[in-house]
């Protein structure tokens, strides 16, 4: 844990038998802070574990023995796919306060370097950019990790409880990422005037005078025969 911490590796591979805690347990807590790519490889070939492995946050799960040839091809399709979500085109999203620029993956927010790990980026990167349109789950989970996987909207939860929380630190606030019940996400950029009352419109002056009593009077007989 303290080297996953510390050296920010590219990916991990994980063993689940460890002698004081389990991979499982291990992966869980990585991924409170961390969203680097886990490889489990493990003895444990229960259909059951590898369900449960993969819905713990593992990329990919596999089952010793195995070949080295086997490993290196994983390895190589998990980060391809890490890798593929982290190109973006060279567009700026400025809305005044918060600042993305997805070529760099680099945030500011109101000109202060906003610290994000890669899936934070793009989660708030597809967000940002779809300002005030809901972002469904499996869309935020394809921009954040490529791929559908077992217990997704939960890595989506976590990445935006971690994204909330830098920004409450921040003038854009963890508000400014609204929850759509059972649909996903929204970004509702602080600086976006609020829109003033729309105004009643005025009655139709075409016609005769008499034909507003007319419109009136037909409109109250409807109400009366509905009732």
């Amino acid at each position: 844990m303290r080297s996953a911490y510390l050296q920010r590796p590219d990916l991990v591979l994980l063993d689940v038998m460890l002698p004081d805690i389990d991979g499982m347990e291990v992966l869980r807590r990585l991924r409170t802070v961390s969203d680097v790519p886990v490889i489990y490889l493990t003895a444990r070939s229960d259909p059951i574990d590898v369900i449960v492995g993969l819905e713990t946050g593992a990329d990919d799960y596999i089952v010793k023995p195995c070949q080295a040839r086997e490993i290196d091809a994983r390895i190589r399709r998990v980060l391809y796919r890490y890798r593929a979500a982290e190109r973006r085109d060279g567009d700026v999203y400025d809305d005044g306060l918060l600042r993305l620029d997805s070529l760099q993956q680099q945030a500011w927010a109101a000109g202060v370097p906003l610290p994000l790990s890669r899936t934070e980026f793009r989660i708030l990167d597809r967000l940002v950019r779809h300002t005030g349109a809901v972002q469904h789950f499996g869309t935020l989970l394809e921009a954040g990790w490529g791929a559908a996987s077992p217990g997704a909207r939960d890595r989506v939860k976590f990445t935006v409880s971690r994204l909330r929380g830098k920004l409450d630190a921040t003038p854009v606030g963890g508000g400014s990422i609204v929850s759509v019940r059972g649909m996903g996400y929204l970004y509702r950029s602080p600086t976006t005037p609020a829109l003033p009352p729309s105004p009643k419109p005025a009655a139709a002056s075409t016609g005769y005078g008499h034909t507003h009593a007319l419109h009136d009077g037909s409109r109250a007989q409807d109400r009366a025969e509905q009732k």
